[in-house]
């Protein structure tokens, strides 16, 4: 036997990019991708982007598939009670269709599709809000074989997280960064019934907003876009990242076009291989501003160095603007004369689109195509570097444009067409290795047999019959030379092992048409053998059946067999719900629960609810990252009756410090449905805050396929739009980058967000740092309590926000008599509009 060649079989970190369309998909094929993630029509996070419509899916995968690159389908949004048949069938054609994997937010969606087809590998999306080892054990015993990180960790807390955790891990290395957590965004939701978390983002946070600080506007100069970062470039992280443990690079990007993809999915192919292969990587200043000039809101590295308010929001514009090109240094009466920012490249052409920036980016900002570029008399005499851009005449008011303001490239058509042309001509860009074995005998026939990485095989036999060759024998070189000549199948030879008696002559025809036998049965297996089967066709039907829930209709509830819980945000709140005591006909309060900035302060809060014989919960902070253990024990040494779990890491964590405590499941769990609320109950959690992003119907849906008892829906509160690890406080408020040196000027202020509009929307920090901005106006379930009450709902809860002291006891008595039957709600709705010089909103129960 003659072994030629060395495998090219190796292992090598996924490449992921996106997909909006069918020129994306092409484009991030042709350029290297490994692997290519996009949406349906339905359920998925990027509802605004073309997306695919189910009936595509054979299709799609046989192009990826033949070109060698996985495919991932994003079902990445919450799914409602009334959604699981619709998603089931959608299932059923991801997994006939051969998808590789399917990138899911819903917990219970994870359970559904490993009942349907276990064989479909399911990766926890980030919208999962995945920060620490325990909550990745969460969701890997659910099925789950990769979790996608927040984009809010950063390398070293990547790396405490692959250090314990076996489940591979994916993060997000280039493209826009969402300036809230993914999965725990409300905004879009509060203001206008579009959740974030639905695929419907409205993108408040590249609105304009003024700092208000102790009741006086902040002067921010020229920063007005407070909430919106600047974009991810970590392709000088991916060595370290690797190093880390990380397998998978992704690119965000699905509303994005052809160009951008082909762009991003160059650079990070170039970045990865090189940290494979061990050599230096280095992009030039061309690379990186033509990397820019595909689309940039400014690079950044993110949180991936920890931390840095100083950098993350710029605050001068919210959207792309390309490149900055230079400064006008003059305006005549036909041009502009242009200072450039680099002088060394060529950074203007006739037919590039340019904008100046005069310092308003929310109103229509002059620009236009240049006409013509030439040197000015002044860089000509060496004074300085200085173009004279011409325009078509009337196509820009040149009066309009101030000397000294900064102008930017916005599109480069030369660019474009170099990036579409990567992609114009369908081409394998990431071949399979496959081995060869070549086996004969004199006189009989001769067999070929080509094997991929997988374990798939093709043989081909000609019937020979083999001869002794009369003058030059074929050797294992000649074998290999015409094996090699793949052409345009998907693969490439590795290993070539031949068992041939020596002295045989073997036929070139003959090689090269076993060759393509075998080549094209390989390929053709390869795409026959990807079909996931259906496990349990009514998997759905099974597990609602399974779950525990009522048999009956359940009855009115007394006004005695109801409850009221409060939230309060500190002692002086506490004390004044301690303090309230309702009538005798109304319901008691269950329960008191403190979400405290200042974690310390629960050792005093504890003793003073027990004192009044009132159970008391404790929040934990609402996204837990590696090292932060520390605050939950804050939480343990408090002692408290219950512990309100926020996110799936704190689960196993309380129930081993605190073994005797009840949990409650709160909002940022996001349950939008009976198998998600199964699966958290099952975990140990005794009731569960609704999901807000639930309307009226929904609701009443998801209850009465459950066990009313399991739900405590809030009916007041102020809506928490944005929880992010960006702190307005440290950003604008000092000039330190993290906790470290900013001087903690959130102990000294009180911060609200004023919109175009006038609305307020009140700032809050909690122990670790991170910001919540709450909606101006609380929003109130009132008048869908009488309805919540008819279905078996019978645990209700408040949470407060700024409420002085003396405001609590109106607030829970008028609440207490809706919880009761008193009051219809509608009375209690139209009081508390009074009451609040803002107004107050039915919010998310009167979205139909």
């Amino acid at each position: 036997m003659s072994n030629l060649g060395t495998s090219l079989v190796h292992t090598h970190p996924e490449l992921l990019a996106p997909a909006g369309d069918w020129e994306a998909m092409r484009a991030a094929v042709a350029n290297g991708a490994n692997a290519v993630y996009f949406g349906l029509s339905n359920f998925n996070a990027r509802a605004r982007a073309a997306n695919f419509e189910a009936a595509e899916l054979p299709t799609i995968m046989r192009f990826l598939h033949a070109r060698n690159v996985r495919g991932f389908v994003t079902l990445n949004t919450l799914i409602f009670s009334d959604e699981l048949p619709a998603v089931t069938e959608f299932v059923k054609a991801i997994a006939d269709a051969g998808v590789d994997a399917v990138i899911v937010q819903d917990l219970g969606l994870v359970r559904l599709i490993k009942s349907l087809a276990p064989t479909l590998a399911v990766h926890a999306s980030t919208q999962m809000t995945l920060t620490e080892p325990r909550g990745i054990k969460f969701v890997r015993e659910l099925g789950v074989e990769r979790v996608v990180l927040a984009r809010e960790l950063s390398l070293s807390d990547i790396q405490k997280v692959t250090a314990n955790t076996d489940t591979p891990v994916e993060v997000f290395v280039h493209g826009a960064l969402c300036v809230a957590y993914s999965g725990q965004c409300l905004t879009s939701e509060a203001l206008g019934g579009r959740s974030a978390n639905r695929g419907q983002c409205a993108q408040a946070c590249r609105l304009p907003y003024e700092m208000i600080v102790d009741g006086t506007a902040r002067d921010l100069g020229d920063r007005a876009y407070l909430l919106s970062p600047q974009d991810l470039a970590a392709y000088d992280h991916i060595k370290p990242l690797i190093d880390a443990g990380v397998i998978s690079f992704k690119i965000e990007g699905r509303l994005k076009g052809g160009p951008y993809v082909a762009a991003t999915t160059q650079t990070y192919r170039k970045a990865i291989d090189a940290a494979v292969s061990q050599t230096k990587f280095h992009l030039s200043r061309q690379e990186e501003l033509d990397l820019a000039q595909t689309f940039s809101r400014g690079f950044t590295p993110g949180f991936l160095e920890g931390n840095n308010h100083q950098k993350l929001v710029r605050g001068r514009f919210p959207k792309s603007r390309g490149i900055r090109v230079g400064k006008v240094s003059g305006v005549t009466k036909r041009s502009v004369l242009l200072e450039l920012a680099e002088p060394s490249l060529e950074l203007l052409k006739p037919g590039d689109g340019v904008l100046f920036d005069i310092g308003r980016p929310e109103t229509q900002e002059p620009g236009g195509r240049v006409w013509n570029v030439t040197r000015s008399a002044s860089q000509r005499s060496g004074v300085r570097d200085v173009v004279e851009l011409q325009f078509a005449e009337g196509g820009l008011d040149l009066a309009a444009i101030p000397v000294g303001c900064e102008v930017y490239r916005t599109d480069d058509p030369a660019l474009r067409k170099r990036l579409e042309q990567s992609y114009s001509q369908d081409k394998t860009a990431r071949r399979v290795p496959i081995t060869a074995h070549v086996t004969g005998e004199l006189g009989a026939s001769l067999t070929l047999t080509f094997r991929d990485p997988d374990g798939h095989t093709a043989t081909a036999t000609w019937p020979g019959p083999l001869e002794v060759a009369t003058k030059r024998p074929t050797s294992p070189d000649d074998i290999r030379e015409q094996l090699t000549r793949l052409g345009d199948t998907p693969f490439e030879l590795g290993q070539v092992a031949v068992e041939l008696p020596a002295n045989v002559l073997v036929p070139r025809s003959v090689l090269n048409d076993l060759r393509r036998q075998a080549g094209g049965e390989l390929a053709k297996r390869r795409l026959e053998l990807k079909r996931h089967a259906i496990a349990e066709p009514n998997a759905l039907e099974k597990l609602r059946v399974g779950d525990v829930r009522p048999t009956v209709k359940p009855p009115q509830r007394r006004a005695d067999a109801t409850t009221l819980a409060v939230l309060v945000r500190n002692l002086d709140q506490l004390d004044a719900v301690l303090a309230w005591t309702p009538p005798e006909s109304l319901p008691r309060m269950s329960a008191v629960y403190c979400d405290f900035e200042d974690l310390r302060r629960y050792k005093d809060a504890v003793p003073r609810a027990k004192a009044a014989n009132i159970s008391v919960g404790l929040a934990p902070l609402r996204v837990l990252k590696p090292g932060e253990d520390g605050f939950q024990s804050l939480v343990v040494r408090a002692e408290p009756d219950i512990v309100l779990i926020r996110n799936l890491a704190s689960i196993s964590f309380f129930q081993q410090e605190l073994p005797h405590a009840r949990f409650v499941g709160d909002f940022s769990l996001n349950v939008a449905n009976e198998l998600t609320a199964n699966v958290l109950i099952r975990a140990g959690l005794e009731r569960l805050v609704p999901s807000y992003d639930l309307n009226w119907e929904q609701l009443a849906s998801m209850v009465g396929r459950s066990s009313p008892d399991w739900f405590e829906p809030v009916i007041h509160q102020h809506m928490p739009m944005f929880h992010t690890e960006w702190c307005l406080f440290a950003g604008m408020l000092s000039k330190g980058k993290d906790h470290t040196d900013c001087g903690r000027p959130c102990d000294r202020h009180t911060v609200e967000l004023r919109d175009r509009v006038g609305a307020m929307f009140p700032v809050h920090v909690d122990t670790g740092c991170r910001n919540t901005v709450y909606n101006s106006v609380p929003q109130s379930g009132a008048e869908y309590v009488g309805r919540m009450r008819e279905i078996g709902l019978s645990t209700f809860r408040v949470d407060l926000l700024r409420e002085t002291p003396e405001q609590v006891g109106q607030l829970l008595t008028r609440y207490a008599r809706v919880v009761a039957g008193v009051d219809d709600g509608r009375e209690t709705w139209r009081q508390l509009r009074a009451l609040n010089q803002l107004g107050v909103t039915r919010g998310t129960l009167n979205l139909l």
